[in-house]
């Protein structure tokens, strides 16, 4: 039964995996981590269903934050876990199973844990000229690539969000004053 979120209502995961299996005698599932950092972790996920004479295959992709202030918090200890699940969602939603809406009841209910997540990785001064430098990023009218290849020629990384400070303002100076 699907949960309603903020008048929406999604379809869990377990829900979308009870009806694809209603509907296929086989399928398979796989799942791989993708990108992980100190800050999160992605995880891809394949849905193959397995017909008499083909196979489709639907992908999704799902980033969960690593939680480190909040110990009561789920993504403090299962981030893994919870970004194969939303990507498994993801995946079937893909594949016609998600209901009206392509985020799953899981995804939706850990909004708010997950915003908190980000936001403890952000030192608490940076926040603001995290935003400076985004904001001179569109002024400027360059990519997030371009923007992390000038973070990693200058400082030696690509993470923007690990810069101090002072790092921070000065890519935003480099940025507006047109040296890209």
């Amino acid at each position: 039964m699907p949960v309603k979120i903020k008048g929406n209502e999604y379809s869990t995961v377990a829900e979308r995996l009870n009806s694809v299996h209603d509907d296929h005698d086989y399928i398979s599932i796989t799942t791989e981590i993708v990108d992980e950092t100190q800050e999160y972790i992605t995880i891809k996920a394949n849905v193959s269903i397995h017909n008499d004479s083909f196979e489709q295959i639907y992908s999704g992709h799902a980033r969960e934050y690593f939680e480190f202030r909040n110990r009561d918090s789920v993504n403090f200890a299962f981030a893994l876990e919870n970004a194969e699940t939303s990507a498994i969602g993801r995946a079937l939603a893909s594949a016609g199973y998600g209901g009206k809406k392509f985020a799953s009841a899981e995804e939706m209910s850990r909004i708010e844990a997950k915003t908190k997540a980000r936001e403890s990785q952000i030192p608490h001064g940076s926040a603001p000229l995290l935003q400076v430098v985004e904001d001179a990023r569109q002024q400027a009218d360059i990519s997030v690539d371009q923007l992390k290849k000038k973070s990693q020629n200058l400082f030696g990384t690509n993470d923007i969000r690990a810069l101090s400070g002072v790092q921070l303002k000065r890519i935003a100076n480099e940025i507006s004053n047109g040296k890209n």
